[in-house]
């Protein structure tokens, strides 16, 4: 397959974000969160020797894009 792998995620809030700040902060926050969640157990699959080395996400209609290291 492929050393990368690439997901859809939508995340839903109680109230509207409004600016571009805001929005690129959201996507820092699920970078990281996926990195703190991934210090544990990990995520990749269990039959797996593979490990995280970095997380990248990118909001829709930014150019700027959020990366992380494991």
């Amino acid at each position: 397959m492929s050393k990368k792998l690439t997901f859809t995620v939508t995340v839903e809030f109680e109230d509207k974000i409004s600016n571009d700040n805001e929005v690129l902060e959201v996507a820092e926050n699920i970078a990281r969160g996926i990195i703190n969640e991934s210090n544990g157990e990990g995520i990749a699959s269990e039959d797996s020797d593979t490990f995280l080395k970095t997380v990248s996400v990118k909001p829709m209609f930014h150019q700027e894009v959020i990366t992380k290291k494991a």
